[in-house]
């Protein structure tokens, strides 16, 4: 087209299959086109050279202001939920984000509705509305936003180096904004705010500042054909130039918009200008010391660098983290953990800015190593010397290692990059379009690969300057943990400074240090070290680089041309089925064409979690404690042999759940059933659990429970009181806590020792992608013969074993469950509401295993949770601004039948859930539920008088995405394996039951739904005369929870700050099984003593792709959303 001008696209991988066009448009803005033929969706991203680097310092959070309310509304498309209702309707969705440089806005919808998403998305940019009401509703979003980071670590540490900042520098502004830096109660300030808010779209959201990716399956002249003609009529917006003809408004965005750096592609690097106040920078090192909300032992050295951003192929910081991160042997992370000092050590740019970087080596201390700080610095610092004189050495041509990791690394980044296939273009849009502006679009793809590297180009010299940086005149030293700050606070040390961060108010402190230290630290003639780290060394070869890289020969040759991701999948085949030992399923990939496979051993074994009592199995609180201690144990025993696999591509995890012992690998298949045998082979064996490892996992896992309740967000304590009641076998977070307290090494010995011990054990392996039969069935040899060697002779005997997993308690129809907690995080301003709704009926399981009903009602909820989404968004979030946080989703809870009912029906039954979930500051949770309500009560009028063609364009749009093609062999594998783990056992001998197709028979029921079945479950599941629900409630520092007043309305029952009475309840209600729940009585107090023998829950649950354990903390997250 005559409006444009090419540019030159991206360099891609030989496994890319996708098309790229580069366009410069007539206004300057920078325009990429993709062609991806196996996409089902169509997605398109913005990118905004303009981030919070340019925000006034008068209005902090402008931008990210700005970022809000692009949202709501243009010219063009005047409605503020237009733009959302659409893309909801038609199966997609959407998002921004503001950084200090960029500001990018994306969404996703189905392919055949792009052009029509495209036309509301581009006028946004094009002619935005900006209106005054929106103005003052949308700072109160920023501003819960806001108070939701407040008890987040990572934030407020952020928050505290920006706080040692030179103010005057860009890097220290508040770039997220909040009500006091917004002002918009009074009318004289909400008209201020909107100028500036106009004047910094005027200024900034120009032509030439924007990059905008499209992607989709329509042909590049499509796309070309739909973007040109909407994104050329922007023009940039009058903005004054001369300082005389502007507003003072207009004044100080101009004056702020000198403090950002440039940042883009074509402009020139920006000097070396270390952001830290100058009085700070002529004192290093210093001593940063911060209480964290979370338990943390954190020791981190920060060392602040020239920038990296222009060489991202020949940076010095990626070498540097390459070796001072390594944890093979002989490193610093090795050293470290044998003597017992740290669990985890990384290396690499905190910060990576267009005018400096700040180097890290962040490092986790265990009990010990929090004493020994001092020696775990002094490790790190004599690496970072010794590192320097390998520089010279090899400046000096005495070494050639150097080289030969730089070789290394070089044929790592060649082969992921070639043997990587195309993820989603949700994905590829926002990424690819922060790229294009850092990058340009040439390398915006290969940047950081090292494509065009070799041998002769390491970049020595840059390599020799910056380890030379990387020393005590150039440090700071942060601590952050409960004993440091105490160690602080008691310090009589003259130099300590006890400061306080301006928009957290987070205390911190500044302190010198002694001399013996510094002198030990920097190596000064006659001070010995600490703790000697002469025996450290480079990095050996890596010895799992993969040897080939050629795909199976016994794949048909059409299979090996290219991706076929359009293929239907074919189910995996059972190659074994020995009703004493195990399963083997196998599939050969057909449709990737990458030299890449995943296995999956599944051990099931109800010692992980249990204990006979009178011949049935019981859950057993010591035993899930032990067994998440061994599991812990054994991840960190194996960090040192397993790190080089981790560098070539492969992957490995092994946890003990609910249901056994599970092992996970994947990557390059040449290595990984090498990897895999390994893995296993050393958990088989005890040698791993030692003292150290014991002490180390013990007090890791301590520190978080005792500070679960005192560092996490209100929401989160919502769900975890919610699964409490519903889906768990524990009496809480204090009783795991006391079983993990009473742990002893011995106990973990004898817990691993009655895992082999069990006779009662099966297993299922799962072996796809680029691997033959033969090599599967070798596989499984050696697993089954390591196991069985491992029991030393003893025999199985499970012919009638019970397959252990989590159980769901089930409500009964009218059953109302309130539990209402103060939340005891001292951060947390927030409330929360978690409300859940239960079906009656059990969800769908396959076409065999199921009745019609369960495949109706289930397609039914998720269908409504589909149209619910948007307005339910838009009535509590966008016009009552209740809060940032506002969710409705379709959930799956998992319910296994306890040991005592074994043989009394379907060993798992799925569950459909509809959860609501908000989190306020606004309101307190009790008018959270009532706003809630409130909305629910209007939604059937909505789902009444809703156009038929809009209840089918939902119903298009979800039965779509559920026929989306699966584009990666890990998605591949975890859902076939979660449909192995949940139905194999009951199908037995009879394969052609297994619900491989369950994707495409319910995508075919709901578009056979009417209206009517979609009121029908509405009513049975969420109206107030049938349904069964928990609403769970946690009060924040806000609105503080307060003693009951009222008397409760029939059928609900209230729990006020008490897990025992949770777990009274907990046993009053049965398991969930395969069958519709009739109406009964109500639960009621009464009935707790009554019910005491029902078997108690299993203690982890299934999670979407399956065999997934929870660990104690990880119960507390939301059930994943199908």
């Amino acid at each position: 087209m005559g409006d444009t001008i090419e540019q030159p696209g991206p360099l891609t991988g030989k496994s890319d299959w996708r098309k790229f066009r580069c366009l410069e448009l007539k206004n300057g803005i920078t325009v990429c086109l993709v062609h991806d033929k196996e996409s089902k969706t169509t997605a398109a991203a913005a990118t905004v050279k303009a981030g919070a680097a340019a925000d006034p310092r008068a209005y902090p959070g402008i931008a990210h202001f700005c970022e809000h309310m692009c949202f709501l509304g243009s010219e063009k498309y005047p409605g503020e939920n237009e733009y959302k209702k659409f893309l909801s309707q038609h199966g997609g969705r959407s998002n921004a984000s503001t950084s200090l440089h960029l500001t990018t806005y994306k969404f996703e919808v189905l392919a055949e509705h792009a052009e029509q998403a495209l036309d509301i998305f581009s006028n946004f940019f094009v002619s935005p509305l900006f209106t005054k009401s929106g103005t003052g509703r949308e700072v109160n979003a920023v501003d819960s936003e806001n108070s939701k980071n407040k008890v987040a670590d990572v934030r407020r540490r952020l928050q505290i180096l920006k706080d040692m900042g030179d103010q005057n520098v860009y890097w220290t502004k508040f770039t997220t904004g909040c009500s006091s830096t917004l002002p918009t109660e009074k009318e004289a300030d909400l008209e201020k705010i909107r100028d500036a808010l106009l004047a910094f779209h005027r200024k900034h959201y120009r032509p030439e500042n924007l990059v905008v990716v499209v992607a989709g399956p329509q042909q590049l002249d499509e796309l070309e054909s739909w973007v040109v003609p909407r994104f050329g009529p922007m023009e940039a917006k009058a903005f004054p130039v001369n300082d005389n003809e502007m507003t003072e408004i207009e004044r100080m965005i101009a004056t702020a918009a000198t403090d950002a750096p440039p940042f883009a592609a074509k402009d020139p690097p920006a000097p070396f200008n270390p952001p830290f106040r100058p009085e700070l920078q002529s004192g290093w090192p210093v001593l940063l010391t911060v209480k964290p909300v979370r338990s943390m032992r954190r020791l981190v050295l920060m060392f602040p660098l020239p920038s990296v951003r222009k060489i991202p192929d020949q940076s010095p910081t990626a070498v540097l983290s390459h070796l001072l991160g390594h944890e093979g042997p002989k490193s610093p992370f090795a050293l470290l953990q044998n003597e017992g000092l740290i669990t985890s050590l990384s290396a690499g740019n905190r910060f990576g800015e267009p005018t400096f970087s700040l180097f890290q080596v962040d490092i986790s201390l265990t009990e010990k190593g929090e004493k020994r700080w001092k020696d775990v610095v002094d490790v790190i610092l004599q690496y970072c010397r010794f590192l320097h004189l390998e520089g010279l050495a090899a400046k000096n041509g005495k070494s050639s290692e150097l080289s030969r990791i730089w070789e290394e690394k070089i044929a790592l980044n060649r082969i992921f990059f070639d043997e990587t296939s195309p993820g989603s273009v949700y994905g590829l849009c926002p990424s690819l379009a922060q790229s294009i502006m850092s990058h340009g679009t040439a390398a915006s793809m290969s940047a950081g690969y090292m494509l065009q590297e070799d041998a002769s180009t390491f970049p020595l010299s840059d390599f020799e300057k910056f380890t030379s940086s990387l020393v005590l005149s150039n440090c700071i030293i942060e601590r952050s943990s409960e004993a440091a700050w105490a160690e602080m606070e008691e310090s009589s040390d003259p130099s300590k400074q006890l400061k306080t961060e301006q928009w957290y108010e987070v205390e911190y402190f500044l302190s010198d240090f002694e001399k013996k230290d510094l002198d030990c630290w920097s190596g000064a003639d006659g001070s010995a070290p600490y703790l000697d780290a002469s025996s450290l060394t480079l990095p050996e070869p890596n010895r799992y680089i993969p040897r080939s890289l050629e795909l199976c020969a016994d794949l048909p040759e059409d299979a090996k041309v290219g991706p076929r991701i359009d293929k239907e999948i074919d189910p995996p085949n059972l190659l074994v089925n020995d009703p004493i030992l195990g399963r083997l399923w196998h599939r050969l990939d057909d449709r990737y064409a990458l030299p890449k496979a995943h296995l999956s051993i599944g051990i099931a074994n109800a010692e992980s979690e249990n204990s006979k009592v009178h011949g049935v199995w019981t859950y057993d609180p010591k035993k899930s404690a032990a067994s998440s201690l061994l599991a812990s144990i054994f991840n960190q025993a194996l960090a040192q042999e397993t790190y080089d696999a981790e560098l070539a591509g492969l992957s490995w995890s092994l946890s003990l759940t609910s249901s056994g012992i599970s092992l996970d690998c994947s990557g390059f298949s040449d290595r990984l059933s090498d990897l895999g045998l390994t893995v296993l082979k050393e958990f088989l064996k005890s040698s791993f659990i030692t003292e150290a490892h014991f002490d180390g996992a013990k007090d890791r896992v301590l520190r978080s429970l005792r500070t679960f309740f005192e560092s996490r967000r209100a929401d989160s304590h919502a769900v975890y009181y919610r699964n409490l009641l519903l889906d768990s076998s524990s009496a809480g977070i204090e009783a795991s806590l006391k079983a993990t307290e009473a742990l002893t090494l011995e106990d973990i010995f004898e817990q691993h020792k009655s895992l082999l011990a069990n006779s009662e054990i099966y297993l299922d392996c799962l072996m796809c992608g680029n691997v033959s039969e033969k090599e599967a069935r070798d596989f499984f040899e050696q697993s089954t013969r390591l196991l069985l060697d491992a029991r030393e002779g003893k025999s199985l005997a499970n012919t009638d074993m019970w397959f252990p997993g989590p159980t769901e308690k089930r409500l009964a129809p009218l059953d109302e469950v309130d539990l209402k907690f103060q939340s005891r995080n001292p951060h947390e301003e927030n409330g929360a509401l978690i409300i859940t709704y239960q079906s009656p009926i059990p969800a769908f399981r396959g076409e065999r295993l199921s009745s019609p009903e369960s495949l109706e009602s289930s397609a039914s909820l998720r269908l409504l949770c589909h149209i619910l989404k948007e307005p339910l968004f838009n009535e509590l979030r966008t016009k009552q601004t209740l809060g940032y946080i506002v969710s409705s989703y379709y959930d799956m809870a998992l319910s296994m039948r306890p040991a005592e009912l074994k043989h009394l029906g379907p060993q798992c039954v799925p569950i459909d859930l509809i959860t609501i979930a908000v989190l306020s500051r606004k309101v307190d949770p009790l008018q959270l539920k009532v706003r809630a309500d409130e909305f629910l009560d209007k939604f059937r009028s909505i789902l009444l008088t809703m156009p038929d063609s809009e209840i089918n364009s939902h119903a298009t749009a979800l039965s779509t995405k559920l026929l989306k093609p699966i584009q990666k062999l890990e998605t591949e594998a975890s859902t076939n394996l979660s449909k192995i783990r949940r139905y194999a056992s009951e199908v037995g001998s009879a394969v052609g039951d297994m619900p491989w197709s369950n994707a495409k028979v319910m995508a075919a029921q709901i578009q056979k739904l009417r209206r009517q079945d979609l009121l029908n479950a509405w009513d049975r599941t969420v109206l107030p005369a049938h349904r069964s629900r928990v609403v769970s409630m946690v009060h924040g520092s806000s609105f503080p929870l307060q003693a009951e007043t009222t008397k409760p309305k029939p059928h609900t029952k209230i729990i006020s700050n008490s897990v025992a009475d949770i777990i009274s309840m907990r046993k009053s209600l049965s398991p969930y099984d395969n069958n519709p729940s009739e109406r009964r009585s109500s639960i009621g107090f009464p009935r707790f003593i009554q019910n005491r023998s029902v078997m108690a829950l299993a203690a982890a649950s299934f999670v979407g792709a399956g065999y997934i354990g929870w660990s104690l903390i990880a119960k507390t997250k939301k059930r994943s959303s199908s």
